[in-house]
């Protein structure tokens, strides 16, 4: 049995600014080929290179051969190029397969696409197991399909106990692929502690991917992971991919011991929430004692009604007072804005939105417009108040305006996004951020985890990406 595994490549808002320069392994893939791997031939096609262009795929695919193709489908803007790729798969009789966040939300509408032939709903590491080895979707929980020309809604799965996870694989990796994995010119790797989040922001989709649930890993087994050769030698830097990693505060603060324990020197990004940096600044301590340097937080608004619209549970005061917790620690701060958060904005609430946003120390802001994804609370309420523009899913990339406003158009959506990146997106700013995290941190914390080479080749990256940054 052979299995193609494949990540589309990303929407067309993540080739400008800051994140123009992030690329991350396709961690989610990983995972299914470690738990398929003793039982199929497995491959990893990651399009985010640049030189996997539909030609080169379509040559892959006919030279391998593969029996399934599986396709990551988590942004709602990858449908349409995912569909392509399954069209080319197709072509040479194998079997697709799309997961993810966007196919497990609206399963019924993603199989109306000609090419799907399967969707995993859910956690796909222990479904596709079970497809693989029994070659058919019939009763495997977990799967919708299609047969006779009628679609099947298998039961669903439950969640996966991750105290029994295969770590994932990352022997699939290419040589291309490898040098694409990086954070503004470091090379990075990127690592699972938990899933799920407990919070119900009501823009977001996580809650209803993963049933409002949380699950954690265990600690030994994420230093394991930690120790291993990919990533103790080839990166200089660990994502954490946690939607919410300090759900479980006593573990954040046990793995942060065992990581300085073990001596594991390396930095460390991951994401965080207002609320926890000013509950529990002590804990950012810790994080910055074991290598943490870098957190993205959804601030998403400067007001406190929107906030409270959005279910956010923050408030304005908090915001400030983390950004100063975190700068007194030393952290880089990433901070989003979406503009328009509150369907009641208007012209001057975004003018005010984008004057706060100058006034506060954030080191990378970026900005997103108000997006209502599958699933989620605020898709409910746009359908229900006919506020949609179009169901165009490539336009749900937080860059096309959606819905429709009340004293807003699309246009003023426009030059409000247009007019907050070209104002607040500074390059100087953001390297203010790194001169005071290097201070912050001294000498022997830097020295002891980075090499000559890595910074010739972030100064390098950053050169090269410059126009894009600004």
């Amino acid at each position: 049995m052979r299995v193609l595994l494949v990540k589309p490549d990303n929407p067309n808002v993540y080739k400008h600014g800051p994140q123009a320069s992030i690329v991350y392994p396709p961690l989610g893939l990983e995972y299914i080929a470690a738990n398929i791997d003793d039982i199929a031939d497995v491959r990893i096609i990651d399009r985010r290179t640049k030189s996997l262009n539909l030609n080169v795929f379509s040559k892959i695919i006919e030279q391998f051969q593969p029996d399934y193709v599986g396709i990551s489908v988590n942004y709602s803007s990858q449908i349409y190029v995912s569909h392509r790729i399954a069209s080319i798969a197709k072509t040479y009789g194998s079997r697709t397969v799309v997961g993810g966040w966007h196919p497990t939300l609206v399963p019924s509408e993603t199989l109306e696409f000609k090419s799907f032939d399967i969707v995993v709903r859910g956690e796909g590491e222990i479904t596709m197991r079970e497809l693989i080895q029994s070659d058919s979707p019939i009763g495997v929980a977990g799967l919708s399909y299609k047969r006779n020309g009628k679609q099947i809604h298998n039961p669903d799965r439950e969640l996966i106990d991750l105290k029994h996870i295969q770590s994932p694989n990352r022997q699939f990796r290419s040589a291309s692929a490898k040098k694409t994995y990086n954070f503004f010119g470091f090379p990075v790797d990127s690592i699972e502690t938990g899933r799920g989040c407990p919070f119900t922001c009501n823009f977001c989709c996580i809650p209803y991917f993963y049933k409002k649930t949380y699950r954690r890993r265990a600690n030994q087994d994420i230093i394991n992971e930690l120790q291993s050769f990919e990533i103790k030698k080839r990166s200089s830097i660990v994502f954490i991919v946690d939607d919410n990693f300090i759900v479980d505060r006593k573990s954040v603060v046990e793995l942060c011991d065992a990581i300085i324990r073990n001596s594991i020197k390396k930095y460390f990004i991951t994401q965080a929430r207002v609320d926890t940096i000013v509950k529990y600044p002590k804990i950012f301590e810790k994080m910055a004692d074991a290598g943490f340097f870098y957190l993205f937080l959804g601030l998403e608004s400067f007001s406190d009604q929107t906030l409270e619209k959005l279910n956010k549970r923050i408030g304005f005061s908090q915001i400030k007072l983390a950004i100063k917790i975190l700068h007194d620690l030393g952290y880089i701060i990433q901070g989003n804005i979406i503009l328009g958060a509150n369907i009641e904005d208007t012209n001057q609430d975004l003018e005010s939105t984008i004057e706060i946003a100058k006034s506060l120390d954030i080191d990378i802001p970026t900005f997103s417009l108000m997006t209502p994804f599958p699933g989620t609370k605020l898709m409910e309420q746009a359908l229900k108040e006919d506020l949609l523009l179009t169901k165009d899913w490539k336009d749900y990339n937080w860059s096309v305006p959606v819905l429709k406003y009340q004293n807003l158009s699309s246009d003023d959506l426009n030059y409000y996004l247009t007019k907050a990146n070209e104002e607040l997106l500074s390059f100087k700013k953001a390297m203010s951020g790194i001169k005071r995290f290097i201070r912050s941190r001294g000498l022997s914390y830097h020295t002891s985890r980075i090499s000559p080479v890595d910074i010739f080749n972030v100064v390098f990256q950053i050169l090269k990406n410059l126009k894009t940054l600004l």
